[in-house]
């Protein structure tokens, strides 16, 4: 049995508010709120979630995703982070699949650690899924100096709020 070629994930050069935008546009269209559960939307675009242990994911390091055709992908998360931050990395794999599969059409994977263009434009993606621009300006508003009630509300980690706060120039 012949071992499955996977295509490097590329960019689709979609501008950072693009991706955003198409992100919430994204969210609502498949039904998720904001600090909702993720495991739902991921079997409904017919993937499914693997948590691994620190020797598995030392044996995989190669993808954070593995994509084997339409409606047949695997997210990689290890099991001993917080759930915060797996809901982050599952809304930035989903990001791989729907901004970069698309562009690839045969089987592809992203690699797990890196600063490129690719993990980028699925950040700006996990960014605009999680915490779309308006419902975190108004959270934002809602806990003055309080960037904990923020993450809380969305259910990401303070630095993901924190990030995303800077971004829309509110810190």
């Amino acid at each position: 049995m012949s071992k499955q070629s996977f295509r490097q994930a590329g960019p689709c050069h979609a501008s950072k508010a693009t991706i955003e935008t198409f992100a919430a546009d994204f969210a609502r269209k498949v039904g998720y709120r904001a600090g909702g559960e993720l495991e739902p939307v991921v079997g409904q675009l017919g993937g499914k979630i693997i948590y691994q242990t620190f020797a598995d994911l030392s044996r995989s390091l190669d993808a954070s995703i593995r994509i084997f055709g339409d409606r047949n992908f695997e997210i990689y998360l290890p099991d001993y982070t917080s759930a915060e931050r797996d809901r982050f990395s599952i809304a930035h794999e989903i990001g791989h699949y729907i901004l970069h599969y698309p562009l690839a059409s045969e089987p592809m994977i992203a690699r797990r650690f890196g600063s490129t263009r690719v993990e980028w434009e699925a950040n700006w993606f996990a960014a605009g899924f999680l915490m779309p621009e308006a419902a975190f300006r108004k959270q934002f508003a809602r806990h003055p100096g309080n960037i904990a009630g923020v993450a809380r509300h969305f259910r990401v980690s303070t630095a993901a709020a924190t990030a995303r706060a800077k971004a829309l120039g509110l810190l």
